[in-house]
């Protein structure tokens, strides 16, 4: 009887981090690719298949750097994507953010096969780049194909600009369909999906960790298709690593912090090649050695964004350092007034709303670049709805939800930090006035809503600028999508700020005590 031993390593949403470094702090920091290739070296083996389920090159400042000062060079990703040896790849949602010329740029140099399913060009109606599956033959062992899939709810996030001419297919039915072909074509012995996404319910409870709205299908995708043995997912940045029904799945974190494991022995049995999985598991890179090999790849790039980081831009009369997460939220941070006062001022709209990252750090007295960066994480851009008062009502109601009372204290709601933590997903609002009462259940808990001191109209049109994500339904705020587009400001906001703040030289922050939240 012949075995043979596989060794699947999967990374995903390394979102572009190298160094082990926090870029706000500059302190040592358990993140990056340095450390991820140091434990690839340590567990791959003869028989080893390196995987990325997606979002690679957005993300870290070096970046965005790269991204802004260096579209037209060589992606420093691509290299130490080659030099680690990945042998997969499939697209993450966030590599369209900085448009098909950067992602373009990085695809081209790479040497991993891209396995793309759903991803297609709109003109040709082939994939729009790569194969929908690879197969690789183990050498005197089993036939594995591996079929490749990201979250069809890229439109609803990403400006139209960057994803001209491609059209994003059901993720599920893509996976059924290629599964189903390869099954027929290639009869391999053991199927892999790739999956850029995640699970929408609980794999243990069965219970739906969130709306279904189709982002993530990676419990219907076990569910439902039939024949598939590992689900490589990503997405939504959690640590998992189990068995739901006859499929095994894993999910790497995100940020380079961790590598996920899949061990496959593989015994022949006349003629068919039989599988099991001995060891399934989730490595993290703390106290790891990151590789020196990579860091020299990346130097010169990382070296340029810490130049860039560090430019000043101006002055405020105080720190407005953000140390609390939440009581940033609760008592709205003046940085939160500050944002929203700039996005008013070049729009031009009546109201602005604004969310502030999972971990920002906020503005030093002296302002630089890094602060910017560490404050405004996103790459959005602004757009200008026409609002009914009665849908702005709904996105208040839609953002009270944030905060739940437990012991008499505030907490963050649990729905904002499992599975996925989506701080941002709370919107504070500029020249409107308004109370929550955290006491009252949800969709009755905004008490008051005025504008110029007066009540808020249900029929009345109010324009409302805020980010592009927000602006098409991104975070459950799909009522916005179907409001009417005012303008479709087409600048970074990060840009926005710096060149505000450079302008100006001496920032005054004026702090608006708006927002009322009863909960005592």
């Amino acid at each position: 009887m012949k075995t043979v031993q596989v060794r699947v390593l999967q990374t995903s949403d390394t979102h572009g981090y190298v160094f082990p470094i926090g870029y706000s702090s500059k302190k040592p920091q358990d993140v990056g690719l340095a450390q991820i290739s140091t434990l690839i070296q340590k567990y791959r083996n003869q028989n080893t298949i390196l995987v990325d389920s997606g979002d690679t090159i957005q993300g870290s400042p070096l970046t965005y750097h790269h991204a802004k000062e260096k579209i037209h060079h060589q992606n420093p990703l691509s290299n130490i994507f080659n030099y680690m040896k990945y042998d997969f790849v499939t697209i993450g949602n966030h590599e369209f953010n900085y448009g098909q010329e950067y992602l373009g740029n990085f695809l081209r140099y790479l040497d991993a096969k891209i396995v793309n399913a759903n991803i297609i060009d709109t003109t040709s109606s082939l994939p729009y780049i790569g194969k929908p599956y690879e197969i690789r033959v183990v050498e005197n062992g089993p036939k594995i194909a591996i079929i490749g899939a990201t979250t069809h709810y890229v439109p609803n996030w990403e400006r139209p600009t960057n994803i001209l001419d491609i059209t994003f297919v059901d993720a599920l039915e893509s996976i059924k369909k290629t599964v189903k072909e390869v099954r027929e074509l290639e009869h391999p012995d053991f199927i892999i999906v790739n999956y850029h996404g995640g699970f929408e319910k609980d794999t243990e409870t069965h219970q739906y960790l969130m709306e279904d709205t189709g982002e993530n299908q990676g419990y219907r995708i076990i569910e439902e298709v039939e024949g598939i043995d590992l689900l490589l997912t990503g997405h939504q940045h959690r640590t998992l690593a189990g068995k739901l029904f006859s499929t095994y799945y894993t999910q790497p974190s995100y940020n380079g912090t961790a590598l996920g494991l899949v061990d496959i022995t593989f015994t022949k049995n006349e003629d068919m090649w039989e599988s099991k999985i001995n060891e399934i598991k989730i490595i993290p890179t703390t106290g790891i050695e990151p590789d020196q090999n990579v860091l020299k790849i990346a130097m010169d790039a990382e070296n340029e964004t810490q130049l860039f980081l560090d430019t000043p831009i101006g002055k405020t009369k105080s720190d407005l350092v953000i140390t609390n997460q939440l009581e940033a939220r609760l008592y709205k941070h003046p940085l939160i007034s500050f944002i929203n006062q700039v996005q008013l001022a070049f729009s031009g709209a009546e109201i602005s709303s604004c969310s502030l990252g999972n971990d920002v750090s906020g503005f030093k007295k002296n302002i630089t670049i890094r602060d910017v960066i560490g404050t405004y994480i996103y790459p959005n851009t602004l757009v200008v709805k026409a609002v009914p008062g009665h849908v702005l009502k709904m996105a208040l109601e839609k953002t009270a939800e944030f905060f739940e009372i437990e012991d008499n204290q505030v907490i963050i709601s649990p729905s904002f930090n499992t599975p996925k933590l989506q701080l941002y997903a709370y919107d504070m609002y500029e020249n409107i006035d308004y109370s929550i009462d955290l006491r009252k259940p949800h969709q009755q808990r905004i008490t008051k809503v005025t504008y110029q001191g007066e009540d808020i109209q249900d029929q009345k049109i109010y324009s409302v600028v805020m980010n592009n994500y927000r602006a098409s339904g991104g975070g459950d705020y799909l009522f916005f999508k179907s409001c009417k587009t005012i303008k479709d400001l087409q600048i970074d906001v990060i840009e926005l700020l710096i060149n505000y703040i450079y302008d100006k030289k001496e920032v005054s922050v004026t702090e608006t005590h708006n927002i009322e939240i009863v909960f005592e």
